[in-house]
């Protein structure tokens, strides 16, 4: 690891306090100068660094500068050395290079990770507004030999990951808009994007590719979303390297769940749609029903107007909240 990069992982690592000049001298066996001069080359790169004599060196609260180090600081033990991380000052979308790095043969696993991003996408078509330094832009491509069946779940697992991960940040408690959408203050704060990879030849999936994008401090959105958009309007600093690896724990925990669905009590509990009437389209045709439960394969369970049930499935149809017009 670079001098810079260690530097960072180190005082990412132990926020809130200082780390002394002699300790990553020692550590690198190189000279305390050495460091120093490294120190003010990250402070011209724009971090903020204090200092204080006979106690180190510590990032100023509130420096939150997204980097490879700064994630990987933030992952458990025995994850640290586990996924390849790589981040961008601007791209296109993370979805779009987690597929560029697997078609060119990447094999571990990815945590890919921007300030801004020019072409974010989200389902259906729809664009995901990525204003540069506003938000936690990411993708995970995992390597999978699951069923597609179990792969396509990712959603629903992402989902509960991001709500979880939010909970103790946000200022409110995340709820989950059926079926990829996170919301706090009936505002969507987060959209997921799952796309599976198959293999040209088996036609089995090979990897599957999860996009998030969080709206952490954005204020001012497009106007054809402003009514419906929002951001997590936390009361304290979020740091995206410790948001984005929140996330990736909880994901790789929940992709274990996958087969027997053990994450959807979650998921349900955190659902703002169930029990409230909802609008949808399906074949061109406009609906009014109620949805009443979510189910373990991630359908919902709707009943119509004419009293018969039917089961919308993700990806044939368009939902909205009849209360607040928010959309799927």
């Amino acid at each position: 690891m670079a001098l810079k990069d260690e530097l960072i992982y180190l005082m990412e690592k132990n926020r809130g306090r200082y780390i002394s000049g002699e300790e990553i001298a020692a550590g690198r066996k190189i000279s305390r100068s050495a460091v120093w001069k490294c120190v003010n080359s990250l402070k011209s790169e724009g971090y903020e660094i204090l200092s204080a004599n006979n106690a180190g060196y510590m990032l100023a609260p509130g420096c939150d500068i997204l980097s490879a180090p700064a994630i990987r600081a933030n992952l458990p033990e025995e994850e640290a050395d586990g996924p390849g991380i790589y981040t961008f000052k601007t791209i296109d979308s993370t979805n779009n290079e987690a597929k560029r790095m697997n078609a060119n043969g990447a094999k571990r696993d990815l945590i890919i990770a921007a300030e801004e991003q020019t072409a974010g996408r989200g389902r259906r078509g729809r664009s995901f507004y990525s204003p540069a330094k506003c938000g936690a832009y990411f993708s995970f491509l995992f390597h999978t030999e699951k069923p597609l069946a179990d792969a396509t779940a990712v959603t629903t697992a992402a989902a509960v990951a991001v709500a979880e991960a939010l909970e103790d940040c946000a200022a409110e408690p995340p709820e989950i808009k059926w079926v990829n959408d996170v919301f706090v203050g009936g505002k969507k704060v987060c959209g997921i994007l799952s796309e599976a990879v198959s293999d040209f030849e088996s036609g089995a999936v090979q990897a599957v590719i999860v996009g998030i994008g969080i709206n952490i401090s954005t204020k001012e959105f497009p106007e054809e979303i402003k009514n419906t958009a929002g951001s997590i309007r936390s009361q304290k600093t979020v740091y995206r390297g410790a948001l984005i690896a929140r996330v990736y724990t909880r994901l790789k925990e929940l992709f274990d769940l996958l087969p027997d669905r053990g994450y959807m009590r979650k998921y349900r509990a955190a659902s703002c749609v169930t029990g409230k009437e909802i609008t949808f389209e399906r074949n061109g045709e406009a609906h009014t029903a109620l949805a009443l439960d979510i189910l373990d394969d991630g359908g919902l369970l709707c009943r119509l107007a004419d009293g018969t049930e039917t089961v919308l499935r993700s990806g044939e149809v368009s939902v909205k909240l009849a209360d607040n017009g928010a959309d799927e």
